[in-house]
């Protein structure tokens, strides 16, 4: 009982930026590890959901709009079935984040922040695990610079972590006998090619 109240007590000290980081970190471990495409997407868009909250909490107000729009991503590369919707339901969130960001610019950050989403996006069109985790990998390179420069504690723990379960992740999603060739993604595909 001591033990639930301290557990309560100091939750209630928390800040809601640092709260909703830290469980975003959380998920942002756990979603790289997965082998089926549906749950890291799902995953993904609560994290996202968090992590927009915290960086709207921060004053990052680009990574916060981005965040939405990969919300919506995740959504339909998860839900829809049917290649072109999603890919329109992709083009209309990308022109949404560039119109978010310029409407919110705040300069490098803002630019980071978009390059590393455009990678994302490209990661949640893959069908195959191993593209995705590539693409999210690339991603990292902006998302760190970002998280750097606004001082996101939680963005560049849950960076640091992503990073080394999406290693982790690569390993175990390669190719059996085939070198570190088989770490290479099977079937990657630009957006527009990407296979229904």
């Amino acid at each position: 009982m001591l033990s639930l109240s301290l557990l309560l007590h100091t939750l209630s000290t928390v800040s809601p930026a640092t709260l909703a980081g830290a469980v975003a970190v959380l998920l942002n471990c756990a979603w790289p590890l997965q082998r089926d495409r549906r749950v890291i997407l799902a995953l993904q868009c609560v994290a996202a959901a968090l992590f927009g909250f915290h960086y709207l909490m921060l004053g990052a107000p680009t990574a916060a709009g981005l965040c939405l729009a990969a919300i919506a991503q995740g959504a339909s590369a998860a839900l829809i079935s049917n290649r072109r919707i999603r890919l329109g339901v992709f083009a209309a969130t990308v022109a949404a984040g560039v119109a978010s960001t310029v409407l919110t610019f705040t300069g490098l950050p803002s630019v980071l922040a978009q390059t590393g989403s455009l990678l994302t996006a490209t990661g949640r069109l893959q069908r195959g695990t191993q593209a995705i985790r590539w693409c999210f990998l690339a991603a990292e390179v902006f998302w760190v610079s970002h998280n750097l420069i606004v001082g996101s504690v939680w963005g560049l723990t849950s960076d640091t972590l992503s990073v080394a379960m999406l290693l982790i992740g690569l390993w175990r999603g390669r190719v059996r006998g085939a070198g570190f060739a088989g770490l290479l993604p099977q079937g990657f595909k630009l957006p527009g090619l990407a296979a229904a």
